[in-house]
């Protein structure tokens, strides 16, 4: 029989949702051959049963179920009748099992009526269970809700105290982040409640109070952080610049590294080769240990806020704040009256240079901090234009400071080192203003000053000391060097022609004597010192307008010490020096030696200083034309020396013979006797003009010694001359024994001419000998037997007598007498008792107490 599927109609026609499937009944109960060995009420049919009950329950078909049951057992029951009329045999057979499933019928049915009452017990009681559990259900989330809401509740109030406790702890950026936390996401959760709405209320308290408490704490650690340890800072700041300057001179001064020297710390090839580490960030020393989250937290804050300009306002005010306590005791000024009475005269003053030194450092320090904070803070609360614009004010009232205390201190000769400690320290700091990028153009002419009106002028006086100490103390003679190390030092620190005699080229042995004195050696060690002096002063600090630097360092220094200013320039002390001893010898002539040698120097000393310049500064003296040579003005300058000094020796060699022609006396011009010899006085004038020219021209210039002859001897043939055209008359004895007096000149003066080994021209011994031609000719003209011939033969008197003008000549003819004397006693040519005078050589007027004051000019012969 097929499976029929009960729908769960009800008795009156109504539809009823439930169902439950027949189909596991039909197969509990049509089983195999022996279903009905089986017992019904056994174990494994109720265990089977019993998950189709419960469907049919579920599907509230319960009676259907039953129904159903009770027409399967009809079925049975008809199919068992059936086969009991189709076969008695098995009727009867089956009578048994009949009976037995009908007791198993009745006893399912008791069970089945069981099971039904059980479960009409177990629906009833499942029902009171489905609603209690619906209330508990509802009250769980109820109370599930609840605990969201205590939670929620609980975690406002944890997020209020984190709030207090991190405005406390200083975080007050993660605080205000909280509160915009709470009052976006969590306080509406709990917005009915009343403790909410406190919170709620407060929250413009508690930004506030954020807001205020973090500049407060920035406020804080500027004081702090800042001015408080404006000092180690100071100090970090320029150890780093220490540690700058020798990096970098080690590079600039390294051999294979010449063209560096020119570029000082901070210029922009030294930037472009310095190594990024060596950069200070004084917010990562951290001997220091300066923390930078105040500012941070409190720009985030107000930047949160929106209110950054405000903090910008404040904090700039604060700035200046700390800024007029690090820049005291320089104030600001209030008005222009007070800035006008402040720059005439600033009324600031330091107890010494460490004072000062202190005091730049701190204000370095202070500029320093303020850059590189803006740098890290990113510009949020000052730009750099603002800090540079700061400086720029500051270093206005600085300047007069700074030239108050150089100029109100009185710079002696040994102050020296302390200016160059004046100055290193203002270096030091505009090296590090520059460093940070600040202009500093005014400041340096403060070091430009410190070099012209100061360093300068006392290297100057050292230098003038140390020379003329030098010259008053020279042997003025010519130096004399027996050790080869001292000829070597002597080559290396002079300046001399290569071609010179006792130049390495020429140079053989040892001993040597110079044609210069030993103060040429100092000049030349003090000048070369000089340069150096003045090249270790600027080239550390002095990085600015090389062409002005060098200006001063020519204009202001070595034309000075070079020049003709009294008090100031050495060319003046050696003019004094020569006008003061004009009458010894020794130093004239040595000193004009000297200054030849000075005057070569002199084109040495631009030379080098042109080079040095150049190497040091990168530009030179002269820099349009690089072929053209540089020349000390000074130059023209010594050249008038050495005229003075030549015109100095001139005079003295000039006077001396005068001194001694005064006292050559010819009173007798009509003697008797003629002399094989020269007069006595004619001997020992010789004798002592040798000796002068000697002592003075021996160690000149070779073309200076045949002037000095030049003019002494023409000096001395004109006087004698002079003797002959001023006399009224005389005999011809008195020409022969003149002749002989002249002639012992002439010899004696080509002695003197022959003494020159550097003469290699033959023209100057030819001029010096014509200087005596005019007097010659007037003696031979004399000593001739017969006059006619002159008088009547024009070519005979411009072959033999051509320096003669023909009326001085008939003059002379004319005074020529005989051998008689005149009458006139009074006349000039008195007795020769009474004048001690003659042309004989007992007659000398050099002889006895006169000679003694000529003796100094003899030579000893030993």
């Amino acid at each position: 029989m097929a499976p029929a599927q009960i729908n769960g109609s009800s008795a009156n026609g109504r539809n009823d949702t439930t169902s439950f499937d027949t189909l596991q009944l039909e197969n509990l109960l049509i089983r195999d051959a022996d279903a009905f060995q089986t017992s019904l009420s056994s174990e494994d049919y109720l265990d089977s049963l019993a998950p189709i009950i419960t469907d049919a329950l579920k599907a509230n078909a319960l009676s259907d179920f039953i129904t159903k049951l009770n027409d399967i057992v009809k079925g049975k029951d008809a199919e068992l009748s059936e086969k009991s009329l189709n076969s008695a045999n098995d009727i009867n057979t089956c009578i048994d099992s009949i009976d037995q499933v009908s007791d198993q019928s009745n006893t399912l049915r008791g069970n089945l009526k069981q099971v039904n009452d059980f479960l009409n017990k177990s629906v009833f009681e499942l029902i009171a269970k489905k609603k209690a559990l619906i209330k508990t259900r509802e009250t769980s989330s109820k109370i599930n809700e609840t605990i969201v809401v205590l939670n929620i509740c609980i975690q406002v109030l944890e997020i209020t105290n984190k709030i207090h406790d991190w405005i406390k702890q200083h975080k007050y950026f993660s605080a205000l982040k909280l509160i915009d936390e709470l009052t976006s996401i969590h306080l509406p959760k709990v917005k009915d409640f009343s403790f909410s709405v406190k919170i709620y209320d407060s929250v413009p308290h508690l930004t506030s109070m954020i807001k205020g408490e973090s500049f407060d704490t920035a406020a804080k650690w500027l004081s702090t952080q800042i001015e408080r340890k404006i000092e180690p800072i100071s100090e970090a700041v320029f150890a780093n610049l220490e540690e700058l300057n020798q990096n970098w001179e080690a590079v600039r001064t390294d051999k294979n590294s010449v063209a560096l020297l020119p570029h000082r710390l901070n210029s922009a090839v030294e930037l472009s080769m310095r190594d990024p580490s060596l950069n200070i960030n004084i917010f990562e020393v951290p001997e220091l240990g300066i923390n930078l989250a105040p500012i941070y937290d409190c720009i985030l804050v107000y930047q949160s806020l929106g209110e950054l300009p405000s903090l910008c306002a404040s904090y700039h005010k604060e700035w200046m704040r700390k800024y007029q306590r690090i820049i005291y005791p320089i104030t600001l000024s209030s008005n222009a009256k007070e800035k006008s009475a402040f720059y005439q005269e600033p009324a600031v003053s330091f107890n010494g240079i460490a004072a000062l030194e202190a005091y730049l450092q701190k204000i370095a320090g202070f500029f320093t901090v303020d850059k590189q904070l803006n740098t890290k803070t990113k510009f949020e609360l000052r730009s750099n234009d603002t800090a540079d614009d700061l400086w720029e004010s500051f270093a206005i009232k600085l300047k007069p400071v700074l030239l108050q205390h150089l100029q109100g201190r009185k710079w002696g000769l040994d102050d020296l080192n302390e200016l160059a400690d004046y100055k290193d320290i203002l270096g030091n700091f505009l090296q590090v203003m520059e460093n940070s990028q600040y202009r500093t153009n005014e400041l340096h002419e403060i070091l430009m000053i410190i070099f012209k009106q100061y360093f300068g002028p006392i290297l100057i006086q050292h230098f003038r000391i140390e020379f003329n100490e030098s010259m008053q103390s020279d042997h003025f003679m010519p130096l004399v060097v027996t050790d080869k190390v001292d000829y070597d030092n002597v080559m290396k620190i002079c300046w001399y022609k290569k071609d010179a005699s006792f130049a390495p080229r020429n140079f053989q042995a040892v001993p040597i004597s110079f044609p210069f004195s030993e103060d040429y050696v100092h000049y030349c060690l003090g000048m070369r010192t000089l340069l150096q002096d003045v090249i270790d002063f600027t080239t550390k600090h002095y990085s600015t307008d090389f062409s002005e630097l060098n200006q001063i360092i020519v204009n202001e220094i070595f034309e000075k010490v070079l020049g003709d200013e009294p008090g100031i320039g050495i060319c003046n002390d050696i003019k004094e020096f020569i006008d003061r001893n004009q009458n010894n010898k020794e130093i004239v002539a040595q000193t004009y030696t000297n200054l030849e040698y000075y005057l070569f120097s002199l084109y040495e000393i631009g030379k080098v200083i042109d080079r040095r310049l150049r190497t040091q500064n990168g530009i030179g003296i002269i820099n349009i034309d690089t072929n053209s040579v540089f020349k000390l003005k000074a130059i023209e300058l010594f050249a008038k020396v050495r005229k003075f000094s030549e015109d100095a020796i001139f005079k003295m060699v000039d006077q001396k013979v005068s001194e001694l022609l005064d006292m050559v006396e010819y009173d007798d011009w009509f003697p008797s006797e003629e002399n094989h010899d020269p007069n006595f006085f004619i001997l020992d004038f010789s004798l002592f003009l040798e000796n002068l020219f000697n002592s003075i021209f021996s160690n000149l210039p070779s073309s200076f010694r045949t002037l000095g002859l030049f003019r002494s001897y023409d000096f001395i043939s004109e006087y004698f001359l002079n003797l002959l055209n001023n006399t009224e008359s005389f005999n011809k004895t008195a020409i022969i024994n003149f002749d002989v007096d002249v002639k012992h000149l002439e010899t004696s003066m080509a002695n003197l001419i022959g003494n020159q080994a550097q003469i290699e021209e033959e023209g100057g011994s030819v001029a010096l000998q014509s200087t005596f031609a005019e007097l010659r000719q007037s003696i031979d003209l004399l000593l001739l037997e017969n006059h006619d011939e002159f008088i009547k033969n024009p070519s005979f008197r411009m072959r033999r007598f051509d320096r003669l003008k023909y009326e001085s000549a008939l003059q002379l003819i004319r005074k020529l007498k005989d051998d008689s004397a005149p009458d006139d006693n009074d006349s000039i040519y008195g007795s020769f008792d009474a004048r001690l005078g003659g042309l004989t050589r007992e007659a000398s007027i050099l002889s006895g107490a006169k000679f003694a004051n000529w003796g100094k000019f003899r030579r000893n012969e030993g």
